[in-house]
This record gives C-alpha cells, structure tokens and sequence, in this order.
C-alpha cells in the first residue's frame, strides 16, 4: 500500500469517527430539546386550565368548569387523552375518544386528590398516560376540587420521534457529503505531500547513482519547502565534496609524484655517480634534493595526520602560557630572508602590551607559520606582509588577536567562508591552480579551535586579504 493510499485512509477514517460523534451529538441534543420542549408545553397546558378553573370556582360560575373540561381536550387532541374535574357533589369527565368502552378504560383514575402529583401508567387499552392531578384550593384553604388531565405519552413520543426523524435525516445527508468532501480533501493534501517526496526521493537515488547536478523545483513556504531547501543545499555540498575530492586527488598525485620522482632521479644519479666518479658538488646537491623532497613528503603526511587525530580528539597538546610576541618575532625572523628573496616587505606591529596566552607554543608557531607562508604565496612582488597583536577589540581583555594582513590576489566573499574546509583552495586570479593540498588553513582552524579561540579571513579580490585569530589570555 503506496503512503497517498495509506494516508487518505488514515485521515478518511479519522474524519468518520469525528463526523459520526458530531451527528450523534446533534442528534441526541435535538432529541433531548424537543423532549424538554413537549414536556414543558404539556405542563403549560395543565397550568392554564388549572388556573382558569380555579378562577372559575373562586368566581361562582361552576357551569365555567363544564365549558372549560369539555373544551381542553377537543382543543389538544390527541395530546390529551382525558380531562376531568371532581368534587364532593360533582364529577366532570371527557375523553377524545367517543367509544365508551374506551373512555371508560381511564374512569378509574378519576378520584379526589388533595395534593398535586404527576404519575406515568399504562392504561387498560395499552396507552401510555401521563397524568397531572392537582387539588383547587379556595383562599381560606378550602378544598373546592381535584383538576386531573391525561396526557398520552405515546403521542408524544411519536411526536418526538417525528421531528428527530426529519433531524436525523438532514444529519445523514450532510455527514455523507462531509464524509466525501473530506476523502476529497484528504486525498488531494495526501497528493501535494506525495509529489514533492516524490521529487525528493528520485532526486536522491540519482545522488546514490553518481549524478552531480541534481536540485529538485520545489517552491513552498512549509516544511516540505524547507525540506527542498535542505536538500539542494545538501546537493549542492555533495557537489563541491565530489570537487574537493577530485582536486584533492590531483594535488596529493601531484604532491607525492614531484618529491618521489626527486628522489628517483637524484638516486639513479648518485649510482652512476658512484661508478662514473662524479665530483662531490653535484653529488652533494643530489643528496640535498633528495634531503629537500624527504621533508616535503614527512610534512605532507604530517598535516594529514594531524589533521586526522584533530578531527578524532586524539590530537595532544601541552599548553602554558606564551608570549605570542615572542613568538611572531622568532617566526618572522625564519622568514625575512624568503620575503626579501621575493623582494617583498615583512614588518611586524605589536599594537599593546600583551599578556601571555595560555596556549601550545609548538602548535601557535604552527599557525603563524602556516598564514604567513599562504600570505607570501598569494602576495607579488614588492607587495608587503604585516603581522600584528593586540588586545581584541571584538572580544575584549581575556584574548589576544593576531592579524596576518597582505597586499595580494585577495579574497572573495564565498572564499573567506570556505578557505577554512579541508582541501580547499582559492582559484582567483592568476594563481589558477595553486601549489599545495589545500590542508594548511584546515589545520589552522582545528589548532585555533582546540585553543578554545576563533579564526577568520577578510578579504576584497585584488585588494589583498587579512588572516585573523584570538586566543585566550593565560589566568592566574
């Protein structure tokens, strides 16, 4: 059973409990109304004649009793069954019914009474009665009379039956066209939920397939909008992963074949040196060459290690407190000599005096070491590099923030949020396909966070860009 047929089900059968429990609540409250409406029109009715009996004795003009006993029950008939007045010297009786035999059915219940009651009986013909009986007091508390009137229940409760039939029936017509509508309704909400999971779900399997450009064209303002928002997003992640992978493929090709190939070469070399007698300076800078390719492949796999164990919290560190301008000094001394190779500037702003922040001083010099090297790389020549501490602005007293600031190719918006990804590298300008894997920044960020501080770059393309992280102050 597909979800549209179970959920149209689902709702259709809910909706029917809930119409037929309104129809039964109509339907029992209409019943109880005219109940409530006959009995108190049948109590009215006794009260009347009873009053204007009463008058009529309290008056003098008995005869008016006569009129009015042989009139009440032509006038309601057959909602009353008999009517009668008894007294000491006179005894008035009428019945709706011109058989005597049956009129005589209700001749015994016609008796004094010298207090008001009502009573429901089943009278000698199978009828149903329910009968009013009240004495007619005069204003010296005399008792002047017994008034008694039948009702016939039976009429009564046909007459009930009559209107809730019609009630019932209006109730039935409407809870089946509901009832309808509402499968109707279900139906169609159970087509709008299942189109767009629809689109969902094939969009996925094409992912699971291997197709790249896949976005699904949903357009709604509730979840499943958001739902299709999420998942072009996800899509679109999954694309740029797919990317990263193949670019990192090509520079991890790249960055293993160079230093191996190095090394291959000079090695072959330095065998036919051996044989050939090669003089010692060429093949000591063989051995250099190799020594140089050795260190790029250890720092390498380095920087995927680490990464790896940052990312799994097996990364260690050993902070105390460190005097990061020190530090930036002792960093920016190691690389005087390449910027001024590059003929570009290197200058260093200590802004306050700092305090030390507690932090490891192997992983700091790490992160210096690995902005300032991008920012040499990204920056032409007779551009600058500068390097400045202070006490953060943003984040106040307790941290220290460093800046990395350079005149180079610049940062897009798009790429200072993403340069921090593992693998990813910026392609703007003329550094089309830089040198590296894309794993120095991403390290940066881990040692930053694990610092418990923050990183972050700025950047306006051909503008140059700035590299910034805080790290906390060391406390008593």
């Amino acid at each position: 059973m597909n979800l549209r047929l179970q959920f149209t089900l689902s709702v259709s059968v809910l909706l029917l409990f809930v119409i037929i429990f309104i129809a039964y609540v109509i339907f029992s409250s209409q019943k109880t109304f005219l109940t409530l409406q006959f009995e108190e029109s049948r109590e009215r009715s006794f009260k009347v004649v009873f009053h204007a009996c009463e008058e009529a004795l309290k008056s003098n003009e008995e005869e008016q009793i006569d009129n009015i006993i042989n009139a009440i029950v032509p006038i309601h008939k057959p909602a009353i069954a008999y009517a009668s007045f008894v007294s000491g010297y006179k005894r008035i009786f009428i019945s709706r019914d011109e058989d005597s035999n049956v009129a005589s059915a209700f001749l015994e219940r016609i008796k004094r009474s010298y207090q008001y009651k009502t009573e429901t009986y089943d009278s000698l013909t199978g009828e149903k009665i329910y009968e009013y009986s009240a004495p007619i007091i005069s204003s010296g508390d005399k008792y002047m009379g017994t008034l008694i009137i039948g009702f016939s229940q039976d009429y009564m409760d046909s007459q009930i039956r009559e209107g809730t039939s019609i009630i019932s029936s209006k109730i039935k017509f409407v809870a089946v066209i509901a009832f309808f509508l509402a499968v109707a309704g279900a139906n169609f909400m159970a087509a709008r939920l299942i189109k767009p999971i629809s689109l969902l779900s094939a969009a996925a399997e094409k992912i699971g397939e291997g197709e790249k450009n896949v976005e699904v064209d949903i357009s709604r303002n509730d979840e499943i909008g958001s739902l299709a928002r999420s998942f072009n997003e996800m899509s679109r992640k999954v694309k740029e992963a797919d990317e990263l992978k193949d670019s990192f493929v090509s520079s991890v090709s790249h960055e293993l074949r160079s230093p191996l190939a190095a090394i291959d070469g000079y090695c072959d070399l330095l065998i036919e040196g051996i044989n050939n007698q090669y003089p010692p300076q060429r093949q000591l800078k063989g051995l250099k060459i190799i020594k140089e390719a050795t260190l790029r492949l250890t720092s390498f796999i380095n920087n995927i290690l680490d990464l790896a164990k940052m990312r799994a919290g097996k990364f260690e560190m050993k902070a105390s407190g460190v005097n990061i301008e020190i530090v930036i000094k002792e960093i920016s001394q190691l690389f005087e000599s390449l910027a001024l190779a590059q003929k570009k500037t290197l200058k260093v702003v200590i802004k306050d005096e700092l305090s030390p922040v507690y932090a490891d001083i192997e992983k700091v010099k790490q992160v210096i070491t690995n902005l300032l090297g991008n920012a040499l790389k990204f920056t032409k020549e007779n551009g600058s590099i500068t390097i400045s501490a202070m006490k953060s602005g943003a984040y106040g007293d307790d941290f220290v923030e460093v800046w990395i600031a350079d005149t180079g190719v610049g940062l897009s918006r798009s790429d200072a949020e993403k340069v921090f990804e593992k693998f990813y590298q910026v392609k703007e300008g003329e550094f089309k396909k830089p040198k590296g894997t894309g794993l120095g920044l991403s390290i940066v960020y881990e040692i930053i966070r694990l610092h418990n501080g923050r990183v972050w770059a700025e950047g306006e393309l051909g503008k140059g860009s700035v590299f910034k992280f805080v790290l906390p102050v060391m406390r008593g």
